[in-house]
C-alpha cells in the first residue's frame, strides 16, 4: 500500500493545526518548505512536514519570524539562513527653522524697547521744563546730576535727585504766601487753589508698625452691635467699603491741618487702627479694635470697640462718621 501524498490539508492533521495555518507557514518562510509536486493539490516532501512541525513548536514557544528562521537555518542544511538588511545611515542636513511666535515675540519686544527710550527722554524734557520753572521762582536749587561711567546709572541718579528736588519745591509751596497783583478775593483764591494741589500730591501720612496684609485691607468692613447682630459699612451709594476705601475717603476728604495720620498695629486678638489728627487744633482722634471673621459669604473684617478722643463709643457711630466724610 503506497504512502498518502503530503498536502497542505494532510500536514496540517498530522500537526493538529488548519490548513489555513500550514498556508501561512508556506507564506512566511517561501524558501524553507520543500515541495515534491506543484500539481493540484501541491504535494510536499517529508522534510516539508519536518519543517512545519519545528515552525509550530517555536511559533508556540514565542519566537519571532525571523528567529525561526535562523533556527531553522541550524537545524537544516537546504535551509539558507536571512538575510538582515541594515538601514543606511542618511546623513541628512537639519535645516533650523525658528517659529512665527519668537519671531513676533522678538519683534515686540524690539518695538517695546524703542517705545521706552522714546517716552524716557520725553520724561527728562519734562522735567527739565519744570526744573527751569522752579529755578525761576526761586522755589528749588536743583543741580546737575553728577556725571558717571554709566550712562544708564548717570541718567537714573540725575532722574532720581530731580525727582527729590521737585517734590521738595513743591512742598514749599503750603507755607509759602502766594503773590498777586490782583485784590485781596482774587489774592485768597489763588491761595486755596494752590493749597488745593499741594494737598492732591502729598499723599496721607501713615507710621504702620506692622503692615497689615493686602487681603484684609481689601475685605469688606462690619461693625458688631451690643446684640452681637453684624452690620455692614456703606460709603457713597449704598455701596459696603474696605479699609482701603476708609484711607482713601480720608486722604481725600481730611488735608491740611485736618489731614488723619494711620498707625497699624497688631495684638493677639486682631488689628487696631488709630486715626489721628495730630495738626488740627481740635483733634478728632478714633481708635478701632477689629478681628477677621469668616460668614458665608467669604472673611470680613469686624469692627469689635470704637473710641473716640479717648471716650468708647458704640462701633454704630463709625458709620455716621463715614457718611459725613463722603458728605462734606
Amino acid at each position: 500500500m503506497s504512502q498518502m501524498p503530503l498536502t497542505h490539508k494532510r500536514i496540517a492533521r498530522i500537526l493538529g493545526v488548519s490548513e489555513t495555518t500550514v498556508k501561512s507557514y508556506r507564506r512566511k518562510f517561501p524558501d524553507c518548505i520543500p515541495v515534491a509536486s506543484k500539481g493540484k493539490p501541491i504535494q510536499f516532501t517529508e522534510e516539508a512536514l519536518e519543517v512545519c512541525r519545528i515552525i509550530r513548536d517555536l511559533f508556540s514557544s514565542g519566537l519571532s519570524v525571523e528567529e525561526t528562521h535562523v533556527r531553522l537555518a541550524e537545524l537544516f542544511d537546504f535551509i539558507s539562513p536571512p538575510a538582515f538588511e541594515e538601514p543606511e545611515e542618511e546623513n541628512e542636513v537639519v535645516e533650523v527653522v525658528l517659529p512665527d511666535d519668537y519671531k513676533q515675540a522678538m519683534s515686540s519686544l524690539a518695538t517695546s524697547m524703542v517705545n521706552l527710550s522714546l517716552k524716557q527722554e520725553q520724561m527728562l524734557k519734562k522735567m527739565s521744563v519744570i526744573e527751569s520753572r522752579l529755578q525761576q521762582l526761586g522755589l528749588a536749587d536743583v543741580s546737575a546730576a553728577t556725571p558717571s561711567s554709566d550712562p544708564v546709572l548717570a541718567e537714573l541718579q540725575a532722574l532720581t535727585e530731580r525727582t527729590e528736588a521737585l517734590w521738595s519745591a513743591v512742598s514749599k509751596l503750603s507755607s509759602s504766601d502766594v503773590t498777586s497783583e490782583q485784590d485781596g478775593s482774587c489774592q485768597q483764591f489763588d491761595e486755596q487753589a494752590q493749597k488745593a494741589k499741594v494737598h492732591r500730591l502729598v499723599p496721607l501720612r501713615e507710621v504702620i508698625s506692622h503692615d497689615p496684609p493686602r487681603k484684609i485691607l481689601t475685605m469688606p468692613l462690619l461693625i458688631q452691635e451690643s446684640e452681637g447682630v453684624y452690620t455692614p459699612l456703606h460709603g457713597r451709594g449704598n455701596s459696603r467699603i474696605t479699609l482701603n476705601d476708609l484711607r482713601a475717603s480720608l486722604m481725600t476728604h481730611f488735608v491740611d491741618e485736618d489731614a488723619y495720620t494711620i498707625r497699624w498695629s497688631e495684638n493677639n486678638s486682631g488689628w487696631q487702627l488709630d486715626l489721628l489728627q495730630e495738626r488740627a487744633q481740635v483733634p478728632h482722634n478714633i481708635c478701632l479694635t477689629m478681628a477677621q471673621t469668616s460668614t458665608l459669604r467669604g472673611s470680613v473684617m469686624v469692627i469689635k470697640d470704637m473710641t473716640t478722643n479717648g471716650h468708647e463709643i458704640t462701633p454704630g457711630a463709625l458709620q455716621d462718621f463715614i457718611s459725613d466724610v463722603y458728605s462734606r
